[in-house]
C-alpha cells in the first residue's frame, strides 16, 4: 500500500465515484454515500460544540443511524467508543472513566436510560436537527486514534484497544482486496457493534469497496433471515454460535437465500458439523477466518477459491504471521503448535493507558502476540488450537478446550458445551466439561465419556461431566468459558 489512508478517505472516495449508490439498504428506507457523507459531516459540526475532549461514546444498536454518528464522530477529529448496550451500568461508568469520555451520542429512546450513569448524554435526533449546515472540520492523520474498543476483560478489568485511522483503513482494504470485494456485495450488518470484526468487516468493507450494508438492530434467526432475503444480502459474517441458529431456522421455515455468494464465520472456532451442515441447508460454503480486536482485527480468511477445512486459511494482504514458543521466545517449524504472532498496518497503536500491558503484547520490532496457540500447516494455512491463557495442563500435557468441545458436540444429543481447566493436587489440572443437551434428547455422563473416549487421548477426557441448561454466553452467542470456573 503505497499511501497511508483515513477511514474517512475510504468513505469519500466510494462517495466521489459514486454519491448516488445505496451506502445502508433496508426494505423501507435507502441512504446514498451522498447522504451518508454529508449527514455525517453536518454531525461532526454539532459534535465538535458539545465536548472538547478526544473520545465520543455511541450508545446504538446496529441502525443507520450508528453508521452516521461513527462516521461523525470521526469528522469531528475525536475517538468513537461503540459501547456494549448489554453491559451493566456499574462496567459502563468503569469503561467511561477509563476512556476520559465526558459525553455520549444516543438515539431518543436510550437517552433517559443513560441518566443513572452521571455523564452527559446527546439526544442524536436532536443533535442533527441543530447541526450547522457547513462547518470548518478538523482533518485526522493516519495514525491518530480512530476507535477506542473494549475487550471482554478475560483476566480482569476490560482494556481498551486503540486503532489508529490507517490500522482500520488498510485493514478495510486488504480484506476487500483479498476477497476480492465489489460493489454487488450487499451485508447482512447484525454483529453486536461494539466489536471491531463488525466495523471493519459489515461497515468499512463494504464502503471500501463500493457495496451496501443492511443493519439488524438485534440478531434473531428468522428476523435475520427474513430481512437478508427482503434485501438481498449475499454477504452474511456472523460467529458460529449465530450460524449454528440460522440453520435450525431454515430448516423450520426456509426463506428465499439462493442469492448467497460469500459468508463468513470469524470470532470463534468453527465446528466442522456447523460448517458442513451450513452448505447443505444454504448452497453455499462457510468460510472461516480469524482476527482480534489487538489485531484490527482481520488476520487471515479462507477464500472461495481456496479453502481448506478446519484451518482459518492463510494470511490477507499485508499480514506476516509466525509460530513461537511461548516460553524460549523461538520461532518453530511447521506442523508444531506454537503461540501465533502478527505483523502487519493493522496492528494496534496500543492498549490504553496502559504501556506496560501494551509492552506485554506487542514486541520491540512489532510483532502482535495474540495468545492463540496454533501452527502451520506446510502448504500455508494457519489452524488454531485454543487460547493460551485456556489451555490446560494435564499432568504436563496440553489440552486445548476447543479441541474437547468440538467431539463431544459430535454427540447426538449435545446442543452446547463449554470446557475449562481446574486444579487438581495430582495431575495440576484436569479437564472438566459443561454440556447443554437438544431438546427431547438424553445421554448420561458415562455415554458422553464414553465417547470422548473414542474420540480423543486419554489425557483429553474431561474427568467429569456437568449438565446445565444453559451456558454463560457473550453478546454473539459465543460461551464464556472464563464463566465457567
Amino acid at each position: 500500500m503505497a499511501e497511508k489512508l483515513t477511514v474517512l478517505d475510504l468513505l469519500e472516495r466510494t462517495a466521489q465515484k459514486t454519491p448516488d449508490a445505496p451506502a445502508i439498504v433496508l426494505p423501507d428506507r435507502v441512504v446514498s454515500y451522498r447522504e451518508l457523507l454529508g449527514s455525517s459531516q453536518r454531525l461532526a459540526g454539532a459534535l465538535i460544540q458539545q465536548t472538547s475532549r478526544p473520545v465520543v461514546a455511541l450508545f446504538f444498536p446496529m441502525v443507520p443511524e450508528f453508521v452516521i454518528a461513527y462516521f461523525g464522530v470521526l469528522y469531528a477529529g475525536k475517538q468513537a467508543l461503540p459501547l456494549n448496550l448489554l453491559l451493566p451500568p456499574e462496567e459502563l461508568k468503569y469503561i467511561i472513566e477509563d476512556s476520559g469520555a465526558d459525553f455520549i451520542l444516543a438515539p431518543p429512546p436510550f437517552v433517559a436510560k443513560l441518566a443513572p450513569l452521571g455523564v452527559r448524554v446527546g439526544d442524536y435526533a436532536e443533535l442533527m436537527k441543530n447541526a450547522p449546515a457547513s462547518a470548518a472540520l478538523p482533518r485526522p492523520n493516519p495514525d491518530d486514534v480512530c476507535t477506542l474498543l473494549y475487550t471482554s476483560g478475560t483476566t480482569g478489568k476490560p482494556k481498551g484497544v486503540e486503532l489508529t485511522q490507517y490500522n482500520l483503513a488498510s485493514n478495510a482494504l486488504n480484506s476487500v482486496e483479498t476477497m476480492k470485494l465489489d460493489k454487488d456485495y450487499r451485508v447482512l450488518a447484525c454483529l453486536p457493534n461494539f466489536h471491531t470484526f463488525a466495523i471493519t468487516g459489515t461497515i468499512l468493507a463494504p464502503i471500501t469497496c463500493g457495496g451496501s450494508l443492511t443493519p439488524m438492530p438485534r440478531f434473531e434467526p428468522e428476523a435475520a433471515l427474513k430481512l437478508a432475503s427482503a434485501a438481498k444480502c449475499n454477504m452474511l459474517l456472523m460467529v458460529p454460535s449465530m450460524y449454528r441458529l440460522l440453520i435450525r431456522m431454515q430448516e423450520r421455515r426456509p426463506y428465499d437465500m439462493k442469492h448467497l455468494r460469500l459468508t463468513i464465520a470469524g470470532g470463534e472456532a468453527l465446528p466442522r458439523e456447523v460448517a458442513e451442515q451450513f452448505e447443505k441447508t444454504f448452497g453455499s460454503p462457510l468460510l472461516e477466518g480469524f482476527g482480534q480486536t489487538e489485531s484490527g482485527p482481520v488476520v487471515s480468511f479462507n477464500r472461495p477459491w481456496d479453502h481448506k477445512a478446519g484451518t482459518i486459511g492463510k494470511p490477507i494482504t499485508g499480514v506476516e504471521i509466525r509460530i513461537v514458543d511461548p516460553e524460549s521466545l523461538r520461532e518453530l517449524p511447521v506442523n508444531t503448535t506454537g503461540e501465533l504472532w502478527v505483523k502487519s498496518p493493522s496492528v494496534m497503536k496500543g492498549y490504553h493507558n496502559r504501556p506496560e500491558e501494551t509492552a506485554k503484547t506487542i514486541t520491540a520490532d512489532g510483532w502482535l502476540r495474540t495468545g492463540d496457540m496454533g501452527e502451520i500447516t506446510p502448504d500455508g494455512y494457519i489452524r488454531i488450537t485454543g487460547r493460551l491463557r485456556e489451555m490446560v495442563k494435564v499432568a504436563g500435557e496440553m489440552v486445548f478446550p476447543a479441541e474437547v468441545e468440538a467431539a463431544l458436540l459430535k454427540h447426538p444429543a449435545v446442543a452446547e458445551t463449554g470446557v475449562a481447566g481446574f486444579k487438581d493436587e495430582r495431575k495440576g489440572e484436569i479437564v472438566k466439561a459443561f454440556v447443554v443437551l437438544k431438546e427431547g434428547q438424553q445421554a448420561s455422563e458415562d455415554e458422553l465419556l464414553s465417547h470422548c473416549r473414542g474420540a480423543l487421548a486419554a489425557y483429553k477426557v474431561p474427568r467429569t461431566i456437568e449438565f446445565r441448561n444453559e451456558l454463560p454466553k457473550g453478546p454473539t452467542g459465543k460461551v464464556l468459558r472464563r464463566l465457567l470456573k
